[in-house]
């Protein structure tokens, strides 16, 4: 999702690069600030009610989402040369200068609890695509975000394509690039 910022001076005043899982019933409270203190208003809960928004490549992908629909005079995502983008990592909080906005806070209300019995799909893969794309080798599985599916690096040679780093991946990125089934071979679906 592509969005240019509004006329103006922005300033960042908060970021969204956070890597925690979260589970059904945690909250994550998103509080924003002026000089004066606290903007109730402007401030809201998040409340993660499934294990897909829990997953550290979603909820902060949701709540940029949230920010940029529902909180006037500020944006979130990250800044490119297309514009303002909604990603899966990197999301920065941006207010308007001209709003008195200063400061924008993250906290965690971890009220779930990590059930013994885990839920099967986090252990079905290693990474979240492309996270510590170095450590590739054969056999690795990854989550792609962009299919929800997971797949697993083919072995040696092809293991090699696994971790290579092009434009923005696209050649041999899972699920997604002209030649993804030459790296990788899908696991899940």
């Amino acid at each position: 999702m592509h969005m240019s910022l509004a006329c103006g001076k922005w300033s960042a005043i908060g970021c969204l690069n956070h890597h925690t899982q979260l589970f059904i019933g945690d909250v994550v409270s998103v509080t924003f600030y002026d000089m004066q203190g606290v903007l109730v208003d402007l401030s809201f809960d998040y409340k993660i009610t499934s294990f897909e928004q829990g997953e550290p490549y979603a909820w902060p992908r949701l709540i940029a989402e949230y920010i940029n629909v529902h909180v006037p005079l500020v944006s979130a995502g990250r800044m490119t040369e297309q514009g303002l983008l909604i990603a899966y990592r990197n999301n920065k909080i941006f207010a308007l200068e001209t709003s008195g906005i200063c400061k924008a806070t993250i906290d965690f209300h971890c009220i779930a609890k990590y059930n013994d019995s885990k839920d099967l799909r986090s252990e079905q893969y290693d990474f979240v695509y492309p996270e510590n794309i170095d450590a590739y080798c054969a056999g690795v599985k990854v989550l792609q975000p962009k299919t929800g599916l997971i797949y697993q690096c083919r072995p040696w040679p092809f293991n090699e394509f696994c971790r290579v780093k092009d434009d923005d991946n696209q050649i041999f990125e899972p699920g997604i690039g002209q030649s993804w089934a030459m790296a990788w071979q899908k696991v899940s679906g």
